[in-house]
Formats: C-alpha cells, sequence, structure tokens
C-alpha cells in the first residue's frame, strides 16, 4: 500500500487488490525457496509485500526505499526485521549494496515524470549486473485515467506497447510482459465515463475505504487470482488479454 493511503488509515484492512497482487508478485518473480536473493523494492509502501514474501521465501533479504518515511519510521523498521532494511534516500542503499539479484518497481515509473532518464541512472549503478532483473507493473490504458491517478499523483497510464518501448529505450532486455485483472477493467471505465459526465469525486482511493468483511474480502481476493491465472493461461496459448495492470520482467543488455 502507498504511504499516502496507509496515512489516511486508523487500522490496516488490506484491500482483496493487494493481496492478490502480492500473489502475482511471487508468481512472476518464480523464486527458488532453496536460493538467497538481494532484493532492492523501491517506492516499497507500507512493506506488506516484504512480509507476504518472506512467509515463503525465508532467505531473502530486502533493501526498501520510500521516500515518505521519515527518519523515526526508518529508525523504528530497521529494528523489525533483520531481513528488511528500511531507507528514505536511494544514495543511501546504492552506497551500501553491491549487488542486487532483483530490483522492483512496482507503480512506481508513473509516478516519475522523466521515467527513461530515472530507469537509465539506475541501470548505471554498480549494483545493477547483468544478471539483476527488474520487475515493472504500471496501471494500464492512458484513456482510464482518473481522479484515482491523479490523487495518487500519477504522470501517466501505460498500454503495453508503451512500456515495452520505455524497456528498450531504457537499454532493457525484455524477458516477458503482459496484462493482469481484466476483470477490472469494467469497474474502471464505468468510473472513468461518471467522471467525465459530472466531474471527479473525492481524492481517494479503493485501498483506504475498503470496509469489506474476511469472508467478501477472501472472495475477492481469490476472484483477481483466477482472473490473473486466466491471463496467464491464454498467454501461454499466444493470447494476450488486456487487464488494469502492466508488467514487463526485464534485465540489462550488456555491462558498461
Amino acid at each position: 500500500m502507498d504511504l499516502k493511503e496507509r496515512r489516511q488509515m486508523n487500522t490496516v484492512k488490506r484491500h482483496p487488490w493487494e493481496m492478490s497482487r502480492a500473489q502475482v508478485i511471487a508468481d512472476l518473480l518464480k523464486l527458488n525457496p532453496e536460493r538467497e536473493y538481494r532484493i532492492l523494492d523501491i517506492g516499497c509502501g507500507d512493506l506488506f509485500l516484504e512480509e507476504y514474501l518472506l512467509e515463503r521465501y525465508a532467505l531473502l533479504q530486502f533493501y526498501c526505499v520510500d521516500i515518505a518515511y521519515s527518519e523515526e519510521e526508518v529508525t523504528v523498521l530497521n529494528q523489525k526485521n533483520k531481513r528488511i532494511r528500511v531507507y528514505n534516500n536511494f544514495a543511501d542503499v546504492a552506497d551500501e549494496v553491491r549487488q542486487m539479484d532483483i530490483v522492483l518497481l512496482l507503480d512506481v515509473v508513473e509516478h516519475i515524470e522523466r521515467e527513461r532518464d530515472f530507469l537509465e541512472e539506475l541501470i548505471s549503478r554498480p549494483f545493477f549486473t547483468k544478471q539483476t532483473e527488474i520487475l515493472m507493473t504500471v496501471p494500464a490504458f492512458q484513456c482510464l485515467y482518473t481522479s484515482h491517478d491523479h490523487f495518487l499523483g500519477h504522470y501517466r497510464r501505460y498500454s503495453l506497447k508503451e512500456i515495452r518501448r520505455l524497456v528498450q529505450q531504457a537499454d532493457l532486455k525484455l524477458l516477458t510482459s503482459g496484462y493482469f485483472y481484466m476483470s477490472l477493467l469494467i469497474p474502471r471505465m464505468l468510473k472513468k465515463g461518471k467522471e467525465n459526465l459530472v466531474g471527479k469525486g473525492r481524492d481517494t482511493t479503493g485501498l483506504v475505504e475498503w470496509k469489506g468483511g474476511a469472508g467478501w474480502t477472501s472472495f475477492l481476493k481469490k476472484v483477481l487470482t483466477f482472473d490473473y491465472r486466466t491471463g496467464k493461461f491464454f498467454k501461454a496459448m499466444g493470447l494476450s488479454l488486456p487487464g488494469l495492470s502492466t508488467y514487463v520482467l526485464c534485465r540489462k543488455k550488456s555491462v558498461s
């Protein structure tokens, strides 16, 4: 969860989208439970994903960066789990770690005005080697840009073609890509249509507002996970279904 959203909540009540997406990320990464990985998560939010993955892969070492963390929060969080190191300054982690196995940019680059420059600077770092993989997720389709995006500070949304082009421009080698969460397209289309007719609503998001009970939350999480697996099945058959989110997995083409 984005820290901007988290701070609007008195207690954490996980949205089924957030819970299902953690499963999606785990599936895309295809981690070996017997191997150690050093993982850099830029724009990590409230560390829900890290905690989820560590429950399943005990040998992971996370380096988590989010500029929204205060110094006090960084100090407190770094005392909780030695396998999750937290920073509010990218330079600090870049100086500390020699090599990363995986870099996560999960719903991050849409927040960055000059995203190509950001990616080029990132992969120029010594810790980013030819073996380092980078997983990016972004919101899909600029035509579905709404007040939700504006509230979160998004500059844009991406089609699969557009995010692939960004990967190519940043001199990254594409390993795999696709969409997920086709079932969320219709609700977003309806929201966009409503905003076009009556104007923007309140500056908030569904993650902040979620009030579903445990049973309803579990059901919707299963629906979203089934949605992802359905898209994965058709992708294996050579058919790419659209979805509300886009992902790319890539690595560096060459070492400078």
